[in-house]
């Protein structure tokens, strides 16, 4: 197996190459690997695959292009080479589970099975924009939710009424995060549930200053260390997972994800970047967990009408049941939209996308607006609608041969339906400081409910 040291090596002595000429290499195998592996929507509507044959074609593929190509190193310029061998030994070590937190907090995070119809884990919050003001305030009330397994850190750009630049305040920053996300989870009464570290700037110094076990990250906490889009990595990352392996903190890859219409190309390209984005996520920087898929490339911030994309959603099935059926990878899998929260529009987003979970056997990650605004992206009530509409789904003995039925009805509400942002900040839509949402916003959730639970959804 591949140790941390050995890529740091082969990040220094690696074949150097442009990078231009990197993208356009990728663009060029992952045409040539869908064409190959024939890996194509079948343009019958559905939203999950079926054909356990597709889902090896395509990990066949992922194998192929690490083998063939490589992980491109950002900071030197250099390939990461790797054997089949090498690529095989190293992501069979993947852990099954892993315990993050301690105490009466602690949490085992778990790869589930494909058509889950048992408990699921949850990361609600955060990996948005909250002020200083707000943040442990924000961190409590997501700490409240009783199926929060870990929270992940917050981002923001001014700390003590200070912009953010340049590493001295860059690591001030980093150490508030950590106190704040401590602060939260202790005013919640849960002082031992598991934190993650949502990096400040990815240089090392900002990466490895907030470990601190009185008052910043523990042992029992973890980081985010992405994968960049592209397949490309960075030194200063790598330098942060040798030191967290060391300390013992948890790592997470936050872009297990695959773009279409990036230099991955279509369907099956962004399909293929998908797997690669995870597997590379655990050779080079040992995340054990991540969030991830197939997307449209961008943000599509400026669609004038709600995306309904069963294409994509085939492909992210595809990509869910590649990595069961070969890894013991642990996949959480996210919902939102480009609806802002505290509207139905947004609610039924979430429930397009959180539908789709236990199907694909994922956890339920964080649940916010796709373009994260600062205080006005996520509420605890999305994440708890989140797992509410997954658990109802599993209640409802969905399988992939059902909830495509499912998908196609949530869809047809949503089309259509332009993006909605009625808010620009959480109090006008939620209670902050007893924990719920205000009138208007509980209104629309229990209206959204009563219309899935009218589609044969079991809810509690």
């Amino acid at each position: 197996m591949l140790s941390l040291l050995d890529i740091a090596e082969r990040m220094q002595r690696g074949p150097k190459v442009d990078e231009n000429a990197w993208n356009m290499g990728l663009f060029k195998k992952m045409n040539e690997l869908t064409a190959k592996y024939q890996l194509y929507y079948p343009k019958d509507g559905s939203f999950f695959n079926t054909d356990d044959a597709v889902a090896d074609r395509a990990f066949r593929a992922a194998l192929d292009y690490l083998v063939e190509k490589g992980i491109y190193c950002l900071t030197t310029g250099r390939v990461i080479q790797l054997t089949e061998q090498e690529v095989l030994s190293t992501i069979k070590a993947m852990p099954k589970e892993y315990t993050v937190g301690e105490g009466k907090d602690a949490r085992v995070l778990k790869q589930r099975r494909l058509e889950e119809k048992e408990g699921l884990n949850h990361c609600p919050g955060h990996h948005a924009p909250f002020s200083e003001e707000l943040a442990p305030l924000v961190v409590k009330n997501f700490a409240e939710i009783p199926t929060a397994d870990y929270l992940e850190g917050i981002n923001f750009a001014v700390v003590d009424g200070r912009e953010i630049f340049g590493m001295p305040l860059e690591v001030y920053a980093a150490r508030r995060e950590a106190a704040w996300m401590r602060q939260g989870v202790t005013k919640a009464g849960r002082p031992g549930l598991a934190i993650a570290y949502y990096p400040i700037n990815t240089r090392a110094a900002d990466m490895i200053a907030p470990i601190d076990r009185e008052v910043g990250f523990r042992p029992s906490d973890g980081v985010l260390l992405s994968v960049l889009p592209d397949i490309k990595v960075e030194q200063d990352y790598l330098t942060a997972a040798i030191v967290w392996e060391e300390y013992g903190g948890f790592k997470l890859n936050g872009n297990g994800s695959g773009s279409v219409g990036g230099f991955a190309g279509d369907l099956g390209g962004a399909l293929i970047e998908a797997i690669v984005q995870v597997l590379s996520g655990f050779i080079v920087y040992r995340d054990i967990a991540c969030w991830g898929g197939v997307r449209s490339s961008g943000t599509m911030a400026s669609a004038k009408e709600v995306q309904v994309r069963p294409a994509e959603m085939w492909a992210s099935s595809v990509w869910s049941q590649a990595l069961h059926r070969h890894t013991n990878y642990i996949i959480f899998i996210g919902a939102g939209g480009l609806s802002g929260p505290g509207c139905e529009t947004h609610l039924l987003e979430v429930a397009y996308k959180a539908a789709t979970i236990p199907i694909n056997g994922g956890n339920v990650h964080i649940t916010r607006q796709s373009r994260a605004r600062m205080n006005a992206s996520q509420s605890p009530l999305d994440a708890e609608w989140s797992y509410e509409v997954a658990e109802a789904v599993m209640r409802s003995n969905h399988t992939r041969d059902t909830a495509s039925d499912l998908l196609r009805k949530i869809g047809e509400k949503l089309k259509g339906r332009a993006p909605e942002a009625p808010y620009n900040d959480i109090r006008e839509f939620y209670d902050l400081v007893h924990h719920k949402p205000l009138p208007a916003f509980e209104k629309a959730y229990l209206k959204v409910k009563d219309e899935l639970a009218a589609l044969g959804l079991e809810f509690q």
